[in-house]
């Protein structure tokens, strides 16, 4: 019996060794997840996100692009466009819309505007067709003459004497049509923008003399263009 305590002790030695060098294999592993945070990827430097304009994002208010940026030249020659289609339709019920409510609109027979002489009519006092009442529009270049026309020949001698929907320039803020007149559209209208619609001229034997040019001048007026002036243009003595 004694001699098998030594047996018994060494077999239980031998038990206790083998179980701890069993929990040293697995001290390294844990059932804890292992809670690391990720670092983000930085956008590359100089590019932000994209952020799309909806319910949730705010856009930029939208305003009305000042006279003189490329917006507004092709806002004013779209309403050109309309004011002279209206006018090779000799209608005025469309013309009386693009009038500027305060400001009226001036009729000049030649450049450059008379203050004095040209007649200025309120929207929806246009004179019609019909009218045949003679109206003073100024004085006649070369004679001096008082220019004394109904509304119905005044427009077909000083308004749309040409069709000038088919001008070959049309120019914004710019004056093609030049002679011994001088340009004081914004000197009258310091505000104004301007498109011309110019014929260079019509029989070569006159080199160029019989040039016509149709002038409509816009002022701004909240969001949009409003007329207030249609200038008839020509070589002047």
């Amino acid at each position: 019996m004694r001699r098998m305590y030594p047996l018994l002790a060494a077999a239980l030695l031998a038990l206790i060794l083998a179980g701890c060098s069993a929990n040293s294999n697995n001290g390294g592993t844990t059932d804890v997840p292992n809670n690391t945070q990720k670092t983000p990827i930085s956008s590359p430097q100089g590019l932000d996100p994209t952020v799309t304009s909806g319910s949730g994002a705010s856009a930029s208010p939208t305003e009305t692009s000042p006279p003189g940026t490329n917006d507004s030249q092709v806002e004013l020659k779209n309403t050109a466009r309309e004011v002279i289609e209206a006018l090779r339709e000799r209608d005025l019920n469309s013309l009386n819309l693009w009038i500027d409510p305060e400001q009226g609109l001036r009729f000049s027979p030649y450049s450059p505007i008379s203050t004095d002489s040209d007649l200025v009519f309120k929207a929806d006092q246009l004179p019609t067709f019909k009218d045949q009442t003679k109206l003073k529009w100024g004085t006649a270049d070369g004679t001096g003459d008082p220019i004394e026309l109904s509304f119905r020949d005044y427009y077909e001698k000083f308004v749309y004497n040409q069709d000038f929907i088919d001008a070959p320039s049309v120019s914004v803020n710019k004056v093609v049509g030049t002679g011994n007149s001088i340009n004081n559209i914004t000197t009258v209208y310091p505000n104004a923008s301007y498109v011309e619609y110019h014929f260079p001229g019509f029989d070569k034997k006159v080199e160029g003399m019989d040039w016509q040019s149709l002038i409509l001048v816009f002022v701004p007026h909240e969001d949009e263009w409003k007329l207030v002036a249609i200038v008839h243009n020509q070589w002047t003595i």
